[in-house]
């Protein structure tokens, strides 16, 4: 750059100053006078050389970006970011682009980043581009922090939220994430994927209440996810509103006949409000689609419901040629055999033969425990242990005063028990065992 003499003048002039530690006098030794004009001028002439060679080194770093030398290109916005100290080219970007195709470390590009942040605090670019770094690293407090920063500068800018908000999900902020994607959603009302992740949110982290609203909202946008019409089904049901329920699971089904899953929720609903026919019959539709053991079971404890034990008994058995190791089929069962005698006795006394029926439960139970499934591994322990522990079997003196008693059918109220069936073989054996004490 070629300087004019007056400015070679006017540097000697603050260079002397510089020298006896004060401002540069506007009155040389040789008498020369700088006005105000003249010390303006110089200014101003300092100025735009100084923006002539920042636009120069631009031009360069920009040349070499655009042709992907992105070595060069670096250098150069490396150098025109630290000589431009008024921060009138917000170029930092395009520094650290070069710096990630350079493969240089992150924790390089992260200074990159926070330099353009401390130079234009609210360049929402610069902070989303630190998060994201900051998310790889797996730092979720600090990315989050920088996400917060660029939405503050740009809320129109929906996958900075979104981002944000799956870090306040991964840094246990659930609310605030809840918040976020609501915003989302509005914006966004055809998003199912957001829709989804915030029904799951408020499902987790809300009351029931809210939740069933989050549903409502969702089929109102909605209107033909049949699987939106089913959750909120089921969340009804565990608020025992069964007729609600029972409306969302009858429209899902009217689409979709043969959907399992509506159509075992809506046997459940029924045997809430105690239609238990009906309950049966949605239950039989699924055993026309597919041969399921639990469903089985289920048909077997409706039809003990219904106080047709002979039918709930095949059910139960039919459960079992399915799978022999199901516990829950043999408590189902065990829960026939029981509610037999509580049907006969209706809470008088029990007589020998009433618990000669409490005695095959006890043997169902103890096969449900000889089945190793641990899910009624529990309930067929307690329940046998209570039938023992009070008396509802005969213990060695009922047996002593009636040894010659092994049928409970002999005398009415069990005529439906078939005396050949393996589980009621159990009698004797149980017999045989306490009258050895």
């Amino acid at each position: 750059m070629k300087l004019t003499p007056f400015i070679l003048l006017v540097i000697a002039i603050i260079t002397a100053g510089a020298f006896i530690g004060c401002a540069p006098p506007s009155t040389l030794d040789t008498g020369l006078v700088m006005t105000p004009e003249q010390r303006a001028a110089y200014e101003d002439s300092l100025r735009a050389e100084r923006e002539k060679e920042l636009k120069i080194i631009r031009s360069f770093a920009y040349s070499h970006y655009n042709n992907k030398n992105w070595t060069d290109a670096a250098k150069y916005y490396a150098e025109l970011l630290e000589k431009d100290t008024d921060h009138k080219y917000p170029d930092y970007g395009k520094w650290a682009h070069c710096c990630i195709q350079m493969n240089v470390p992150a924790d390089s590009v992260k200074m990159v980043y926070t330099k353009g942040i401390d130079a234009y605090p609210e360049d929402a670019y610069l902070h989303a581009s630190l998060g994201h770094i900051l998310r790889t690293q797996g730092l979720l407090e600090e990315a989050a922090i920088q996400y917060e920063a660029a939405v503050r500068s740009n809320s129109e800018e929906l996958d900075y939220q979104k981002t944000l908000a799956e870090l306040y999900v991964r840094i246990d902020r659930p609310l605030e994430a809840i918040e976020l994607y609501r915003g989302v959603l509005d914006k966004e009302p055809d998003n199912k994927n957001i829709a989804e992740v915030l029904q799951r949110l408020v499902q987790d982290h809300l009351s029931p209440e809210e939740y069933i609203k989050s549903l409502e909202e969702a089929i109102a946008q909605f209107p033909d996810d049949l699987d939106k019409k089913y959750d909120l089904a089921k969340a009804y049901s565990s608020m025992s509103r069964n007729d609600e329920a029972l409306a969302q699971l009858e429209r899902v089904i009217a689409v979709e006949p043969n959907n399992v899953r509506a159509l075992e929720a809506m046997g459940d609903v029924q045997q809430n409000l105690r239609k238990y026919n009906a309950a049966v019959n949605s239950y039989l539709k699924i055993l026309e689609i597919e041969a399921n053991p639990d469903i089985m079971v289920e048909v077997s404890n409706v039809y003990r419901e219904l106080g047709s034990y002979t039918r709930a008994r095949t059910y139960a058995r039919k459960a079992l040629a399915v799978n022999p190791k199901m516990g829950a089929a043999y408590i189902s069962q065990a829960e026939i055999y029981r509610a037999a005698v509580d049907n006969k006795t209706k809470g008088k006394p029990l007589g020998y033969k009433d618990k000669l029926v409490f005695v095959v439960a006890y043997g169902l139970y103890l096969d449900a425990l000889n089945t190793g499934d641990y899910s009624v591994m529990d309930k067929a322990r307690n329940n046998k242990n209570y039938l023992k522990e009070s008396k509802l079997i005969p213990v060695y003196s009922d047996w002593f005063m009636h040894q010659n008693v092994k049928d409970p059918t002999a005398s009415g109220g069990y005529d439906w028990i078939n005396m050949s069936w393996p589980e009621v073989r159990y009698i004797e054996k149980y017999l045989n065992d306490i009258s050895k004490k």
